[in-house]
C-alpha cells in the first residue's frame, strides 16, 4: 500500500540554528500521526514539507505517491484540493464572515453546488464544532479558539484526504478540544482520512492518535503507538513540554 505520506532521507535546515538534520517518515492511508514537540523542535517545518510549502535540501517529499519536486505548477495546485492545511496562523480572511470563510472553497471549487446545498455542508461543520453560533461574526469578533475551529472546519469542507493541522488545540478551552476530537472521530468513521497534527506539549488530543513521534532538533527522537510510546518515554515526556 502507498503510503499517504512519505519524507525519504529528507534534509532539513533548522531555522535560526545554522544547522541540518535529517530524517524519514511514512503515514499511511487513513492513520493519525502526532508530532509531539517544543517550540523550534522542527516539527511546524515538517508539516510544512507534508504541505509542499516548503522544499527539503535533500530527499523526497512524496504525498499519494506524488513527489512535490516533479509535480508542475498545475498539478500541484490539483494536489493540493486533496490537503487541508492549518498553519500556526489560520489565515481567515478579514473582511468575511466566519461562515463565508468556510464556504469559500465550495463556492471556489464546487460550482455545481446551489446556495442550499452549501449552507447545509457549512452549517454541518459549524454545529459539530460548537461555532454556528457565531457564524456571521467577522474574525475580529472572535476569539483564537473560534478562529482555529473555523480554520479546521474550511480545510475539511471539500472532503479533503489528508488534513495537517499545525497546533491544533491553541487557544482552545477544554470544552471545544472535546468538540474538535469528536469531530474528527465522527469524520473518519465516514471516510478515510489521514491527519498529521502538531503538539507543543502533551494533550488529550492525543487519545485520538494511532501515533505519536518525538521530535527534537529536527530529528524523530521515537515514534510508536500512544500508548507504548508514553510509557517508553515514561517521565522523559517532560522534556516535550513547551
Amino acid at each position: 500500500m502507498t503510503a499517504a505520506v512519505e519524507l525519504a532521507e529528507v534534509v532539513i535546515e533548522l531555522e535560526g540554528e545554522g544547522r541540518s538534520s535529517r530524517l524519514s517518515l511514512a503515514v499511511e492511508s487513513g492513520e493519525f500521526l502526532v508530532l509531539l514537540g517544543p517550540n523550534r523542535s522542527g516539527k511546524s517545518l515538517i508539516l510544512e514539507l507534508c504541505a509542499g510549502l516548503v522544499a527539503p535540501q535533500a530527499g523526497a517529499v512524496r504525498v499519494f505517491g506524488y513527489d512535490w519536486a516533479d509535480l508542475t505548477d498545475a498539478e500541484a495546485m490539483e494536489l493540493r484540493l486533496h490537503i487541508g492545511t492549518v498553519l500556526q496562523q489560520p489565515g481567515l480572511l478579514s473582511n468575511m464572515t466566519l461562515f463565508n470563510n468556510v464556504a469559500l472553497p465550495l463556492r471556489y471549487h464546487r460550482a455545481d453546488l446551489s446556495e442550499q446545498d452549501i449552507r447545509r455542508t457549512v452549517m454541518a461543520h459549524l454545529d459539530s464544532l460548537g461555532i454556528a453560533r457565531v457564524g456571521e461574526r467577522f474574525p475580529a469578533q472572535l476569539n483564537p479558539g473560534e478562529i482555529r475551529c473555523a480554520a479546521i472546519a474550511r480545510a475539511m469542507i471539500l472532503d479533503q484526504e489528508l488534513l495537517l493541522l499545525d497546533d491544533p488545540v491553541a487557544g482552545l478551552d477544554a470544552d471545544m478540544v472535546l468538540r474538535l476530537m469528536q469531530h474528527l472521530a465522527a469524520w473518519r468513521e465516514r471516510r478515510s482520512l489521514t491527519i498529521v497534527a502538531t503538539l507543543r506539549a502533551p494533550s488529550p488530543f492525543m487519545d485520538l492518535a494511532d501515533r505519536v513521534a518525538l521530535v527534537r532538533g529536527g530529528r524523530i527522537d521515537a515514534i510508536g503507538p500512544r500508548a507504548a510510546l508514553a510509557q517508553l518515554a515514561g517521565a522523559g515526556m517532560e522534556a516535550y513540554r513547551n
